[in-house]
């Protein structure tokens, strides 16, 4: 008679809670919410091993929430600055040779965070400044499209972190805060957009332009406003900071935007 482990929804609702707390900057949040998911799939894979009749009721094989929760992991103490640690988990799920005879589903999950583990140290090592691999980086970008945001929003903390010479990519930079591809963006990737707008407009302040600066932080406060983003404060804060530099049709635009929240 085979034998049911509960975790019926319960490792798909963790993979839900990690996204919310993701998408609001909730870092030890995600460490908490990954650590649990970790442990549940890590024990229901080695439930599995030890009876072929466990049955387990999740949408994906298990291997990918093993592989998703020390995702998690490693993002969270990136952006807590906590590079070491955040090394180990990447290493981790980089390396899943200890899974036994993986079918085609978990072996195509384990081949997709053996990539993403390769991309993610290369992230890592820009974040404190080595650029030996710099350009592995943008040729990833330019033909992933899909990871442009994310790419850029990297190559910009690194620069503000260590100082990492990025002046050869304004290009890249200036084009993906462009109106254009502002409208393309779609709606469940608007808060990860948000963080690149805010990011870029705090590069320009480095760079002394805070014309562009401005600019970018009244599109992150217009767009902020309509997705009911609760970060709209710290776009407020700074161009409160930065008022002094702010043209009369750019204060009254921000003015517009404000009376319109």
């Amino acid at each position: 008679m085979s034998s049911t482990l509960y975790y019926h929804g319960k490792l798909d609702s963790a993979v839900k809670l990690l996204r919310m707390a993701y998408g609001f900057d909730n870092w030890h949040e995600v460490l908490r919410l990954s650590e649990d998911l970790y442990e549940d799939s890590l024990q229901a894979y080695n439930m599995q091993m030890i009876s072929a009749d466990t049955i387990l009721h999740t949408k994906r094989t298990i291997i990918y929430y093993i592989g998703y929760a020390l995702l998690m992991q490693g993002i969270a103490y990136q952006k807590l600055s906590e590079f070491d640690k955040s090394r180990e988990c990447i290493l981790k799920y980089g390396d899943f040779g200890w899974v036994v005879n993986p079918d085609d589903e978990a072996q195509s999950e384990i081949e997709f965070y053996a990539n993403t583990s390769k991309l993610n140290l290369i992230v890592l090592d820009l974040l404190e400044g080595i650029n030996d691999n710099i350009g592995k980086y943008i040729s990833f970008i330019q033909e992933n499209r899909e990871e442009t945001t994310a790419g850029l929003l990297t190559l910009l903390e690194a620069n503000r972190i260590n100082d990492l010479q990025v002046s050869d990519y304004q290009l890249m930079f200036e084009e993906h805060a462009s109106e254009s591809v502002r409208e393309s963006i779609r709606q469940e990737d608007m808060p990860a957009y948000l963080k690149y707008m805010y990011e870029y407009a705090l590069y320009k302040i480095r760079t002394s332009d805070q014309e562009t600066a401005i600019n970018n932080i009244l599109e992150c406060l217009a767009i902020s406003s309509k997705i009911s983003n609760d970060k709209s404060i710290k776009y407020v804060s700074l161009f409160e900071k930065l008022r002094d530099y702010a043209t009369l049709s750019q204060i009254d635009k921000y003015k517009n935007i404000l009376e319109g929240i």
